[in-house]
């Protein structure tokens, strides 16, 4: 017996589930009324600067209020007064001429502003002067409140799968009632704000309880009437709002009459039922018993429940463990839970970023802010008529992916339409909003039918919080409407056909009995990989690890060798950051020097008549004034039509920070500030193909014999390019030291993993990440005392001549032999091993030449194996290709972060310092995550975390050059969590035939990411913020790509291609 057959007998839709409707539609009036308050509260009305400071008691008070603004407030380009401008002192001649008011000098208002009340009495705007300069702040409002939404619908979605539906939904009653009001009383900004923010804390509650509530009351057959009828409610309080408003036009008041039917909620609360379901999936089948049994005497089918015991209602909802604890861990435990979250996510955010897009920007399309409001409430009526039928047409995943597709059409088609088209901008507006309505109206009913019983509210919860984060992104995109108008309508019609392509991958629910349990969505169990295939396998080289001790002080030694030569690679990589840092210059000025009046001038004299000044206020680093402009010294307040010339002596810099750089020894600035930021890509040229040529080699001749390579490849190239003479050459040496270095990165990660047993990969993979952030501390510090770029790069390289002392004492790997047939070198190495780790008792029968002989089986001994094995079977193929975009994208994201220190406003050795610094925790966390949630999800994570951070820094203005800092070291966190999980994760993933050759092909492919990088960076000079758009894409997609992999958190490595193409993912 199921539950919807016992709805069914005592009547799934009868007067019990109406009164529930009833009794949930009062809260949910609230809904609406709080989430678009916005558009009133935080409305901006006409305004201008308040004109009293100007008052001489002469003139100015005898003129009347159009006379004042004229000679008060300059004009605008469209002949409106300035908002935010004023003239310095009365302009009475534009009473009589005002032809010309170019030169005429302005200030910023004085005395705050005067607004028009003829709309509002009074919004946030006129109680804060949130206006001009705090215009943003202003607009962020909605933003905070949002923020509260998402942050409530985490925590309500847990707790109301923990402690029920019913007790969760009276304290978001009293929550809302007690911060809505709060915030209506608030006498600061700051205040009102925090309020704002736990009110939409409490509120959250309310909308994702109460429509789970109903659903789970509820038969199949009326889920879909249910769905449409609660947000009917949502119609009717948008429609109100703008009526209400009208009426109460002080923010104040209107505020608190939004929340006032709450009161009338917390009343007839005690009359709502708890869940029968959650009860019965919890195991507290007396009180499921009690409602069930009161449902069928409203209804009037109480026979049914009296031959129905409450043990038959233990049987009904069979769960893993009675009185299991479900967690928001539990949406990515299993393979379908997981995948459902994710979709149910991205369409979230997607339905309700464009919802409130649209929503949000009422005043937008040039119609009456009142009147357009109740239009959009209006037109939602017809929308969710029409859906109520469509549901049952067509079914819930074609609509859902339809109404979206359709509202990024409405979104793209305005783009095009002329702002003075205003009734038809509107009518396209409406028709998407509709939409957009629509597909809100379906993915609660959705989302509601698609998640199990014992993890529903958790998964509302969720997608909730994913929706919140759309909407709290929806005013900022808005705002990038200063940098290109169409630009927000844009983003929202790609989010649209994003959410509506994920919402065709999800599964159909029409007429689907809702799941109750996990088991019911995964359908199979899972089963321990690792331990199977150990059991199928009669010796693995893991089993000789385990006897001879997979992590003991012959893997503690390898780690430790490597350390050392592991240390200089971010020295390197990074390097760029100093030697070619660009300092503060200008025009070298020797050829003004007339031998007169000019020789006499102090040097701030000398830059005041030969260096024109920047819009900014700051001397120019590429012109200098044709010749010395001594008028300059008495009156600079013309200089617009002055003649200037390119730099024609050199230039002159300012070594205070460094002695030389690339910059300085060769003039690389101005125009040729391409070839200075070149640099880096021609070493990461070098690196891209040293990655292939040392990969190929070092699974033909060994790992050993290559590192050594390396090794001296590194030091000779490196050295020298720190004696070049020119630009050429070092850029020919660099090269080369890209190209040379790279084996050390790709040599030694693979030597590590394959000497250490399964259960301390992932710290070994940790550990040797670590060198890296401990490289990357130091380099700062040592550039900061080394400031000559030829010795800084001496310096870094140094650690290499220990390195190749140290390498006598490294071991080749025996995985590697063993599968080149080298038997008993392998077994000498394992001998050693087994030695220093004291376990030589009871090893000799395990290190017998035959018993290692049957560990690695291949097709053929001694074959040769290259980068084509990559691209030969299906699964190889596969698996070469998504590691290669994964590689490409971390690689990307990581290095546009870090070779972009200088660009937030801080001192470059301090960001570096900071960006290194971060790596440390981020390392720590990735340690525990690894074995806690895998490698696949740490790294789809890491590199979502990564992207949000890059996104959030678009949208941070850039003289927040703190706030800036701080998102984008904790992006750069995230970036270094990422590619020490992917060197572990793909070290994993590859058959010890071929690890190396894929190894050197994915590290390949992060060099071209690499090499990219730079170029992104010169993006800017294009807009401002493109870089970080196509660093945060990079980062996003390569998350998407990683969540395709298969898993490796507790598999024996494979060794053969074979054993590829045979596991599954």
């Amino acid at each position: 017996m199921k539950f919807d057959n016992v709805l069914a007998e005592v009547d799934g839709f009868g007067r019990f589930q109406l009164r529930i409707i009833f009794l949930l539609v009062i809260p949910r009036l609230t809904l609406p009324l709080h989430f678009l308050l916005n558009n009133f509260i935080a409305e901006v009305p006409a305004h201008h600067c308040n004109l009293s400071s100007l008052d001489n008691v002469g003139v100015f008070g005898n003129l009347t209020l159009e006379e004042r603004l004229a000679v008060g407030i300059p004009v605008q380009e469209d002949g409106t007064p300035s908002s935010c401008q004023m003239f310095e002192e009365p302009q009475y001649q534009l009473l009589f001429n005002s032809a010309n008011i170019t030169d005429l000098p302005v200030v910023q208002c004085q005395n705050g502003w005067v607004y028009d009340n003829t709309t509002f009495k009074s919004t946030l705007a006129t109680q804060w002067d949130l206006v001009c300069d705090k215009k943003k702040i202003n607009r962020t409002t909605a933003t905070i409140f949002f923020m509260g939404v998402m942050l409530g619908a985490a925590i309500f979605g847990s707790l109301s799968d923990r402690y029920g539906r019913k007790r969760m939904l009276l304290v978001s009653y009293l929550a809302t009632i007690f911060f809505g009001f709060a915030s209506a009383f608030s006498y600061s900004f700051a205040m009102f704000a925090v309020m704002r923010f736990f009110t939409g804390f409490g509120i959250t509650g309310i909308s994702i309880i109460s429509i789970v509530l109903c659903i789970e009351w509820v038969d199949i057959k009326h889920r879909t009437a249910v769905g449409v009828w609660l947000s009917l409610d949502w119609s009717i309080s948008t429609a109100l709002l703008p009526i209400i408003a009208y009426f109460v036009n002080d923010w104040r008041h209107l505020t608190a009459t939004v929340t006032t039917p709450l009161f009338l909620a917390v009343i007839t609360w005690r009359w709502l039922p708890e869940s029968a379901r959650w009860l019965i999936s919890n195991g507290k089948v007396n009180s499921a018993h009690f409602y069930l049994s009161k449902c069928a005497m409203v209804n009037r089918r109480e026979q049914f429940m009296a031959d129905i015991k409450p043990e038959t209602l233990s049987q009904v909802i069979l769960v893993e463990k009675e009185n299991r604890t479900y967690s928001y861990l539990d949406l990515v435990r299993t393979p379908r839970m997981r995948r459902l979250a994710l979709l149910t996510g991205a369409v979230w955010c997607g339905v309700a970023c464009t919802y409130y897009g649209i929503t949000l920007n009422v005043t937008g399309f040039g119609v009456n802010i009142y009147l357009t409001q109740f239009i959009y409430g209006a037109i939602e009526v017809p929308a969710k008529i029409l859906i109520y039928y469509s549901l049952t047409k067509i079914g819930r995943r074609l609509n859902q992916a339809g109404t979206l597709v359709l509202t990024g059409i409405c979104i793209f088609s305005n783009i095009f339409i002329p702002r003075d088209m205003w009734l038809f901008r509107t009518t396209v507006g409406v028709l998407g909003k509709g939409f957009s309505e629509a597909s809100f109206t379906i993915v609660y009913l959705y989302t509601t039918e698609l998640y199990p019983t014992v993890m529903r509210q958790n998964g509302i919860g969720y997608s909730s919080f994913m929706a919140r984060l759309g909407v709290c992104i929806a005013p900022l995109i808005i705002m990038l409407e200063e940098v290109w108008l169409p630009l927000p309508s844009a983003i929202f019609c790609v989010l649209a056909f994003t959410a509506g392509l994920s919402a065709l991958l999800l599964p159909e629910t029409q007429n689907v009995r809702l799941p109750e349990t996990i088991e019911d969505i995964e359908q199979t169990r899972r089963r321990s990989i690792c331990t199977a295939d150990l059991q199928k396998a009669t010796m693995k080289f893991e089993n000789i690890l385990s006897d001879i001790n997979g992590f003991g002080r012959f893997q503690m030694m390898i780690i430790l060798l490597s350390f050392i030569g592991r240390f200089t690679l971010p020295c390197h990589f990074m390097l760029n950051n100093f030697i070619a840092a660009v300092p503060s210059h200008h025009c070298d000025l020797s050829a003004l020097d007339d031998g007169d009046v000019f020789g006499n001038l102090t040097q701030e004299q000398k830059l005041a008549v030969g260096i024109p000044v920047q819009e900014d206020g700051t001397p120019s680093s590429c012109q200098m004034f044709e010749e010395p402009q001594y008028q300059l010294l008495f009156n600079s307040s013309n200089i617009t039509d002055l003649p200037v010339v390119q730099c024609q002596n050199g230039w002159v810099y300012d070594n205070t920070t460094f002695k030389s750089t690339l910059a300085t020894q060769w003039d690389l600035v101005c125009d040729k500030r391409g070839k200075n930021k070149a640099t880096a890509t021609i070493f990461f040229i070098g690196v891209m193909f040293g990655a292939v040529f040392f990969g190929s080699l070092s699974d033909r001749f060994g790992r050993r014999i290559m590192l050594l390579v390396s090794y001296i490849a590194g030091t000779l190239f490196a050295v020298a390019s720190a004696f070049s003479t020119s630009l050429v050459t070092f850029a020919v040496l660099r090269f080369f030291t890209g190209f040379g270095i790279t084996g050390i990165v790709i040599v030694s990660t693979v030597l590590s993993v394959e000497w250490v047993d399964i259960e301390h990969r992932k710290l070994v993979g940790v550990i040797d990440s670590l060198s890296w952030t401990f490289g990357n501390t130091i380099l700062p510090a040592i550039a900061y005392y080394v400031t000559d770029w030829r010795r800084l790069t001496i310096a870094v390289t140094s650690p290499l001549i220990l390195a190749m002392f140290t390498w006598r004492w490294m071991p080749e790997s025996a995985r590697w032999l063993i599968t080149k047939g080298r038997l008993e070198q392998a077994q000498n190495y394992l001998r050693e091993c087994a030695n220093m780790n004291r376990r030589t008792k009871d090893t000799a029968h395990t290190l017998n030449i035959e018993v290692l002989s049957s560990i690695v089986m291949t097709e053929r001994r001694n074959r040769t194996y290259s980068y084509l094995d990559l691209v030969r079977t299906p699964k190889m193929r596969n698996l070469a290709l998504r590691t290669g975009i994964v590689w490409f994208c971390v690689a990307a994201s990581f290095y546009g972060i870090s070779f972009n220190i200088t660009g937030f406003g801080l001192s470059s050795y301090l960001t570096h310092f900071t960006y290194a610094l971060i790596e440390l925790p981020a390392k720590l966390s990735v340690y525990y995550l690894l074995d806690k949630i895998g490698r696949r999800r740490t790294e789809v994570g890491a590199l979502l975390c990564a992207g949000v951070c890059l996104g959030i820094n678009i949208l941070v203005p850039k003289d927040m050059f703190i706030a800036r800092t701080v998102v984008a070291v904790i992006g750069k966190g995230f970036s270094a969590a990422s590619f020490t999980t992917i060197v572990l994760y793909s070290s994993e993933l590859y058959p010890t035939v071929v690890r190396q050759n894929a190894m050197g092909y994915n590290s390949f492919m992060a060099r071209i990411g690499v090499a990219v990088a730079p170029l992104i960076l010169l993006l800017d000079e294009v807009w401002r913020d493109l870089p970080q758009v196509v660093l945060c894409s990079a980062a996003v997609l390569g998350g998407v790509v990683a969540w395709t992999l298969p898993e490796t958190r507790n598999r024996c490595l494979p060794e053969t291609i074979e054993d590829v193409e045979q596991r599954g993912g």
